[in-house]
């Protein structure tokens, strides 16, 4: 049951137990490295289901990052970003950080960019039918849940107005909404 809590917080229960040692919410969880790597090449469609064979050190891979290689000396700098576990030490736990570089990635790496345009195609065709189903499909897809009537009612305003400033066309707004999608909190964080 505890597993299955909800990590909302309320003033009541803080104050009760502001420790959680009763475990009233269950406590927000980073995803590890590869998952969140793994998880933008899923949302984009871009990930290369090909299982078994050999690792390496390519970091344009498309594979899972399971398949990465493993090398002390050259390690994948945006897997190091989020904790990768380190090669030289061995540790019984991995470490979770919060850091200004984390967030940096999702806004200047390349290869989050190229994911997120082609995140954004995949919304194209419902945002060819109607900018609020492209909202709701991006909401479903980078965080598993519909997006409140607030969020919808943003994202549409944001879609017509980069719309317009692109001279009508859809194609950068949606990689740009893609792009506020994937960095969202939700995307990296189980609640």
């Amino acid at each position: 049951r505890a597993y299955r809590l909800s990590c909302a917080s309320s003033s009541e229960n803080v104050a009760k137990d502001p420790d959680n040692r009763f475990w009233w919410h269950r406590p927000r969880r980073r995803l590890e490295a590869e998952v969140i790597r793994d998880s933008l090449l899923a949302v984009s469609r871009q990930m290369d289901e090909t299982m078994f064979g050999p690792g390496t050190l390519d970091e344009s891979m498309r594979r899972r990052s399971i398949y990465f290689t493993v090398k002390r000396s050259r390690m994948v700098p945006m897997l190091q970003v989020f904790d990768w576990p380190d090669a030289l030490t061995s540790g019984g736990v991995r470490p979770t950080t919060i850091t200004p570089p984390q967030a940096l990635v999702f806004m200047n790496h390349p290869q989050v960019r190229r994911w997120t345009a082609a995140f954004g195609a995949r919304l194209k065709p419902a945002a060819e039918r109607a900018l609020p189903e492209a909202v709701d499909l991006g909401y479903e897809m980078a965080c598993g849940r519909r997006p409140s009537d607030k969020e919808r009612n943003e994202g549409v305003a944001y879609l017509t107005t980069a719309r317009a400033a692109q001279g009508g066309t859809l194609d950068k707004a949606l990689a740009d909404y893609a792009w506020v999608l994937v960095s969202l909190n939700e995307f990296v964080y189980v609640d």
